[in-house]
């Protein structure tokens, strides 16, 4: 028997309504991940904005610097002063749709990282850029500066630090995802503090994830 009109149209119905049901449980998944970053205080960080950022286990803060080993470096390197509480200033820029205004920093959301413009006779670009997260060992898989906005080299995330080292502080990771720049591999890094030459430097190498804070600027 040939089945009725009436029994196709149901059919069309049902698979219609199906599909509807999958597109937004998806979308909606992906939207519950995202988090609103909150700096030391409690208070949600501002995209774009600069924020001092700072280990919360090891003390101390992050900063760049244009010496290593008493040697003149260009670009940058990204490192951890255990003496400096106050530390660089570090702006944090969700890569969106340029008509889509965001207020607010987010996790497992991909941004560039940027350190401000150059001093002296240094012109490379501050961004935070990893050459080679894959590299067996440094300095290839440190981060330092010099990249582009919106690269393979310059793509990272803040993701939530599933065992944080205190209730009371709002502590993050940091990733690298070049994958999700252009990249052709879609594995995220973790980024972690470990000695190269003497200095401690954020890499793409290491067993134990940074964990950090925001921190507000005092103006």
């Amino acid at each position: 028997m040939k089945p009725s009109i009436f029994s196709y149209v149901l059919f069309l119905l049902f698979a219609l309504t199906t599909q509807s049901i999958f597109i937004f449980t998806t979308t909606n998944s992906a939207s519950a991940a995202e988090v609103v970053v909150k700096d030391s205080t409690g208070k949600k960080v501002l995209n774009n904005v600069r924020y001092h950022v700072s280990p919360v286990a090891k003390g101390g803060s992050i900063k760049l610097t244009d010496t290593i080993n008493k040697k003149k470096v260009c670009p940058f390197e990204v490192v951890h002063d255990p003496k400096d509480n106050v530390g660089g200033e570090f702006m944090f820029t969700m890569i969106t749709d340029k008509e889509v205004k965001e207020n607010y920093l987010k996790t497992e959301r991909i941004l560039g990282i940027d350190s401000g413009y150059p001093k002296g006779a240094c012109t490379e670009s501050t961004f935070w850029t990893i050459n080679d997260a894959e590299a067996k060992g440094p300095p290839a898989n440190l981060i330092t500066t010099g990249g582009g906005f919106e690269t393979e080299e310059t793509c990272f995330q803040v993701v939530e630090n599933p065992k944080p080292t205190s209730a009371k502080v709002h502590s993050y990771m940091l990733q690298h995802c070049p994958g999700f720049c252009g990249g052709p591999d879609k594995t995220c890094f973790n980024i972690s503090l470990s000695s190269y030459q003497g200095v401690n430097r954020l890499s793409a190498v290491g067993a134990t994830p940074f964990e950090f804070a925001f921190h507000k600027i005092a103006k």
